[in-house]
């Protein structure tokens, strides 16, 4: 809203600023005329103010409230952080996938040997099966004695005499019992107080297939010098041709995983810090 002096528009709020203006309106409508001619000025200030506001931001002049406040940009180091950070977990992802697949093939790929031969045998209990393809073993003749770990302090003789046709004269002749062993560490640990008592350079490990990665780490650890021959038990519970559409079998598998993988990050921090002394000692 403006009125027009020569060929430009002028204000009506300029013109309301001029003393000699507003005496004219009051004399020509009165008091009540120059309010609400004030009321058009208001008006008239706030239309023509965004305008220039828009056209000073174009031309790249500022105002002193954008001075003031500047528009917020988004901070790049919180940006670089944020792809990183997305890169890596998108890494780690991928290197477990990776990892978990291998675990998963290299299961596929166990067979035991049919003539294998040794000082003595073990078997972890965890799976009927897994004793009863140990004294399958003894009564071949594969090793001169058997010891199952983690026997649970409830079972009795006669129980285990089961899994064999020998019966009690099998466990009394050639099978020593550990009751002591709670986990696949506990077991390592027994058989390596059995395998140094009976003085045997050479084992066969019976356990499942599934538990036979995480097993030979564990005693691998305790026995660094001692040959260990995998004699792994296919489980019934393991479905490894179609794995991946069995719940049991996914449950199975990753749970298995992530204890191998736990065993073995713990095992590569005990390396490096036996290196760490082994440098500083030099």
């Amino acid at each position: 809203m403006s009125v027009w002096q020569g060929s430009a528009p002028i204000p009506l709020h300029t013109r309301a600023a001029d003393p000699i203006f507003a005496q004219t309106i009051r004399k020509n409508f009165g008091y009540g005329g120059l309010a609400r001619f004030n009321r058009l000025a208001r008006f008239d200030r706030l239309t023509w103010a965004r305008p220039m506001r828009q056209a000073s931001t174009m031309d790249g002049i500022a105002s002193p409230s954008q001075a003031e406040h500047p528009p917020k940009r988004p901070r790049r180091w919180l940006r670089w952080i944020l792809e990183i950070t997305g890169a890596c977990l998108l890494f780690f992802t991928a290197a477990v996938v990776t990892d978990f697949a291998y675990f998963v093939s290299s299961l596929q790929n166990q067979t035991p040997s049919p003539a294998v031969r040794a000082d003595g045998i073990i078997a972890l209990t965890g799976g009927a099966d897994r004793i009863s393809e140990a004294f399958d073993l003894l009564n071949q003749g594969r090793a001169k004695r058997l010891l199952i770990t983690g026997v649970n302090k409830a079972t009795s003789q006669q129980a285990l005499a089961g899994h064999t046709a020998g019966g009690v004269e099998v466990l009394d002749c050639c099978v020593d019992i550990d009751r002591n062993a709670l986990n696949t560490l506990g077991n390592a640990l027994e058989t390596a107080r059995w395998v140094r008592d009976k003085q045997f350079k050479s084992i066969i490990v019976v356990t499942s297939n599934y538990h036979m990665p995480r097993s030979l780490l564990e005693l691998r650890r305790v026995l660094p010098d001692t040959t260990l021959i995998a004699y792994p038990v296919i489980s019934q519970n393991l479905k490894l041709d179609s794995w991946w559409t069995n719940p049991t079998s996914i449950r199975l598998l990753l749970s298995e995983y992530v204890k191998y993988a736990g065993a073995t990050f713990q095992l590569r921090m005990e390396r490096a810090t036996a290196e760490r002394v082994t440098a500083r000692a030099e």
